[in-house]
């Protein structure tokens, strides 16, 4: 079994899911523009490519960095399958309020129940998770610098989102943000 391709299945599937459940959504108030979106979405698609492709021909990208053996790599495996499945949970958990793209919807729910009792963000937590295991599942220097590059781009889309969250959760929003952490349970 080629584990880098049943976790490049694993993570089309739920891009999937997110188009299909993306027309069954609430009806949008405010977005961010297109101009503060294309940092994150480059930053998204960097991390992709440095993961799972080889358009950089540069030789320490291609360097094993943790132990590679059959045990790790499947450890890496169920990793992603894991972090996928945290992520599934936290955007069904979500609901009509999701969007792929930092909104406030009509309606708008603060929702602090299932995943979100853990961290505010565990669709992020989730996909940093996943992106994990196949970074192990690999072993290359580039997974892991697919992971830096997601993480920054998952810091930038945080940041404005929870400006949104203060915007029309206020106090509600300052209670959950001292109760739950932004992305590592109990940790940060």
């Amino acid at each position: 079994m080629n584990l880098i391709q049943t976790e490049k299945l694993m993570w089309l599937a739920i891009c999937l899911y997110w188009l299909v459940s993306s027309f069954s959504v609430k009806k949008t108030l405010k977005k961010q523009s297109g101009g503060q979106r294309i940092t994150y979405l480059l930053a998204v698609l960097l991390a992709f490519c440095f993961l799972f492709e080889d358009y950089v021909k540069l030789d320490f990208l291609y360097r094993p960095i943790l132990p590679q053996n059959d045990y790790w790599k499947m450890a890496g495996l169920i990793l992603c399958a894991g972090g996928l499945l945290f992520a599934f949970s936290a955007r069904i958990w979500l609901g009509k309020n999701w969007s792929g793209r930092i909104t406030i919807k009509e309606n708008h729910e603060l929702v602090q129940s299932g995943p979100y009792r853990f961290t505010r963000n565990p669709i992020y937590t989730g996909f940093l998770l996943a992106f994990l295991g196949c970074s192990m599942s690999q072993g290359l220097a580039k997974g892991y610098i697919g992971i830096l590059l997601l993480l920054a781009g998952l810091m930038l889309k945080i940041s404005k989102e929870e400006s949104y969250m203060q915007e029309v959760f206020g106090e509600q929003w300052q209670a959950y943000r001292r109760r739950v952490k932004r992305l590592i349970p109990g940790i940060y």
